[in-house]
C-alpha cells in the first residue's frame, strides 16, 4: 500500500486533489469565521469532517511512508510534514468542544493552504533565493531599522516640546519614521517645525532607497536562480541525446549554451519541404514522422534522433517535411550556433555529417 502511495503521489491528479482540498478547506474556514462560528449550513459540518478527515488521511499516508522508509524524524521536520501534520489537527478538534475551539481551528486550518507550496517551483525558487541572499537582506533590513532608530530620536528630540501628539517618546515617533520611509503617508502624525519638517523629506527620499533595497535584491536573486536552473537544465537534457552523450563535462557546458527548448504541440507541421533552413532539432520527447521525397515513404523519429541537418549542412532548402505526431520537447540548434559547433566541435560536426548524407541519399 504504502509503495502503491508513493507512485500515486507523484502523479498530476494526486496534486490536482490536494491543492482542490486545500482550496476548499480555507474558503470553508473563512467564511465559517465571517459569521463567528456559525454554521451557515447544515452540510458545513459534514464538509468539514469529510475535508480535515481527507487531508489527515493524506497526513497518516506520507507519515507512514517516511516510518518505512525510516526518514520520519526528517519528514517530520521538514516544511511539508510540518504543514502536512497542522492541516491533520482541525479534525481531531472537530471532536473536542471547550472555549474558544473555534480560534485553534481556524489558525490550523487557514494554515492548510501552505500545503500548495510544495507543489508550486516559484515558490521553491523564492526559498532557495531568500535562504542564498540572507545576508544581503538582513544586512539591508539592519539599515532599515538603524534608520528608524536615527529618525525617530531626532524627531523626538526636535519635536517633543512642541508636538507631544505623536513624538512624545522615542516609541511614539517610530511610529511616524515607520511610515515616512515606508513612504506610505497616513499623516496621522506630521512634524509641525521647520527642522523636523526638513528632518521629514529627507526621511521620504532616504525611504525611497532603502525600502526598495530588498525588492532589487530579491529580483537579482530570482534572475540569478533561474540562470541557474536554466543552465542545469539544459546541461542535463543535452547528455540525454546519445550523439551528445560520450562528451566529457565541458563540451556539454559548452553546447547546453547554444542549443534552446522547443515545444510542439501534436500534428504540428515542425518544417516544410521547400522552406529554407534556418534551425535543426534535437528530439528530447515525443515521436515525429518525416515525409521524404517519395510520398509513400516515410520515417518515425523518436527519442535521441536529431532532424533539420541537411538544410544547414548542405546549404539547401528543406528536403522533407516533419509533423508531430505527438506532443514533443526539442532542442532547437540554429544555423547561426551550428557554425560556432562546427568551430569548437568538429567531430560531434562529424557524426551529424555522416546521418545527413544518409537522409540525403534515401531523399
Amino acid at each position: 500500500m504504502i509503495s502503491l502511495f508513493t507512485k500515486i503521489k507523484e502523479k498530476s491528479f494526486y496534486k490536482g486533489i490536494i491543492i482542490t482540498l486545500s482550496v476548499l478547506t480555507t474558503s470553508l474556514i473563512v467564511i465559517e469565521s465571517a459569521k463567528e462560528g456559525k454554521r451557515i449550513l447544515p452540510e458545513t459540518e459534514f464538509l468539514e469532517y469529510l475535508l480535515f478527515g481527507l487531508l489527515t488521511i493524506d497526513f497518516l499516508l506520507h507519515f507512514l511512508e517516511a516510518f518505512s522508509y525510516k526518514k520520519l524524524l526528517v519528514y517530520l521536520k521538514s516544511f511539508e510534514g510540518s504543514v502536512d501534520l497542522i492541516s491533520a489537527i482541525p479534525f481531531f478538534l472537530l471532536f473536542l468542544h471547550f472555549e474558544n475551539v473555534n480560534i485553534f481551528k481556524y489558525s490550523f486550518g487557514v494554515t492548510t493552504f501552505l500545503k500548495i507550496a510544495k507543489f508550486s517551483d516559484a515558490l521553491v525558487i523564492f526559498k532557495d533565493v531568500i535562504i542564498t541572499e540572507r545576508k544581503s537582506l538582513l544586512a539591508s533590513l539592519y539599515l532599515m531599522f538603524l534608520l528608524t532608530f536615527v529618525i525617530s530620536t531626532v524627531l523626538y528630540f526636535v519635536e517633543k516640546d512642541i508636538n507631544p501628539k505623536g513624538f512624545s517618546s522615542i516609541l511614539e515617533s517610530m511610529w511616524w519614521s515607520i511610515v515616512t520611509l515606508a513612504t506610505v503617508g497616513y499623516g496621522d502624525v506630521v512634524p509641525i517645525t521647520v527642522l523636523g519638517k526638513l528632518v521629514g523629506s529627507i526621511a521620504s527620499i532616504i525611504g525611497l532607497g532603502m525600502f526598495a533595497l530588498p525588492a532589487g535584491i530579491l529580483a537579482n536573486g530570482f534572475a540569478q536562480e533561474l540562470t541557474r536552473i536554466k543552465y542545469i537544465t539544459s546541461w542535463n537534457l543535452v547528455a540525454k541525446v546519445p550523439i551528445f552523450s560520450e562528451l566529457d563535462s565541458g563540451a556539454i557546458s559548452e553546447i547546453a549554451r547554444l542549443l534552446v527548448i522547443k515545444r510542439f504541440s501534436k500534428n504540428q507541421v515542425i518544417l516544410k519541404k521547400g522552406d529554407v533552413g534556418d534551425s535543426m532539432y534535437f528530439i528530447l520527447d515525443g515521436e515525429v514522422k518525416v515525409h521524404l521525397s517519395d510520398k509513400n515513404k516515410s520515417v518515425v523519429l523518436k527519442q535521441g534522433n536529431f532532424f533539420g541537418e541537411i538544410a544547414l549542412l548542405k546549404d539547401v532548402k528543406r528536403t522533407a517535411t516533419v509533423k508531430a505526431l505527438k506532443r514533443c520537447e526539442m532542442l532547437e540548434l540554429t544555423k547561426y550556433d551550428l557554425r560556432r559547433l562546427i568551430q569548437s566541435r568538429p567531430d560531434v560536426i562529424k557524426s551529424i555529417e555522416k546521418v545527413a548524407q544518409v537522409r540525403l541519399d534515401l531523399n
